[in-house]
């Protein structure tokens, strides 16, 4: 197959994590056009990585008729130009959240039914995470019990972005950030989750939730509990796996990628990954799905069940949206 055309919508900070992981797969895609409302933004990353920009994504998908989108706008805008990509049979890349609501969600999924769609939930292909996958159904771990996540950080751009609008985003970290940690939960797990209760918070003055905690049982018994914030100054990221014969911790700050102990042994055994980021994995694997050779490992149906989670926890917190 020739070079894949691909063409992204938006150009913020997720939109370049994007761009680099096209522009690094060795030949196989052409980056044809970038779309922004922010003219110079656009501008700015079509002279960095190729392509026409443009100011409206439905204009450049009708102008340049791409194989494929990489969909990074804020979750409020993103109906239209999934229903002209489908229009055109496009292949769509979209970012997390999948939209604000469940009910949104469901219409991006209808409108690419037949098509290829893959939700961009990036921690799927983070080589710790896989490895641990590896090692959940090898059994040496046992059976699952709990598992742990916390992605926290300081927001220095809390109240001043698009991220904390709760029209434009839905919600706050929980649809933003929790998001993710449900989706590794049913990754982990390879099971739905049955039920969710979340408790959130504001510290700062915000219309919406910068901390949040979830708690999560899958069908099978699996505990979860998921917590985000965007005021702990001390950055947080890490997985901790607890099954009945072992434990397995990534920690994201670390060198060491994955380390596991298992109950007969007094060490814990660490695996180090030289390889891609999780960004340009994600890319390849979508590249391979536009080719043929996969099936998206991230689908819609993926994106329609994390958000019946989210939907579940922010009714179980009281937060009417």
């Amino acid at each position: 197959m020739s070079k894949a055309r691909v063409a992204v919508i938006g150009a913020g900070g997720i939109a370049g994590a994007h761009l680099r992981a096209y522009a690094g797969q060795s030949g196989r895609c052409e980056i044809v056009g970038i779309a922004d409302v922010d003219e110079s933004a656009a501008d700015a990353r079509a002279n960095e990585f190729g392509g026409r920009a443009f100011t409206d994504g439905v204009t450049m998908i009708e102008a340049l008729r791409p194989d494929a989108i990489s969909l990074c706008t804020p979750p409020k805008f993103r109906i239209p130009f999934v229903e002209a990509a489908a229009k055109h049979s496009i292949a769509v890349l979209c970012e997390k959240p999948p939209a604000r609501t469940l009910a949104e969600t469901q219409a991006i999924v209808d409108a690419m039914r037949g098509l290829l769609l893959q939700f961009a939930f990036c921690h799927r292909f983070h080589a710790p995470l896989l490895a641990a996958q590896d090692l959940i159904r090898s059994g040496k771990l046992g059976a699952l019990v709990q598992i742990e996540n916390r992605f926290a950080f300081r927001f220095a751009r809390a109240g001043k972005s698009w991220f904390t609008d709760a029209d434009v985003a839905g919600g706050g970290i929980l649809i933003d950030t929790l998001v993710h940690c449900i989706d590794i939960f049913r990754a982990l797990t390879g099971d739905e989750i049955e039920t969710a209760r979340a408790s959130v918070s504001s510290t700062l003055p915000i219309e919406v939730e910068d901390s949040a905690s979830l708690l999560v049982r899958s069908r099978g018994g699996v505990l979860g509990t998921l917590n985000c914030s965007w005021v702990t100054p001390v950055a947080d990221a890490f997985l901790r796996i607890h099954g009945t014969e072992g434990q397995a911790l990534i920690d994201y700050n670390a060198e060491t990628g994955l380390q596991y102990k298992l109950a007969d042994e007094e060490n814990w055994t660490a695996q180090s990954f030289d390889e891609p980021d999780r960004f340009a994995r994600q890319a390849a694997h979508f590249l391979d799905c536009i080719a043929g050779k996969r099936s998206p490992l991230v689908s819609g149906e993926d994106g329609l069940a994390v958000m019946r989670v989210i939907e579940m926890a922010y009714e179980s917190a009281g937060v009417k949206r």
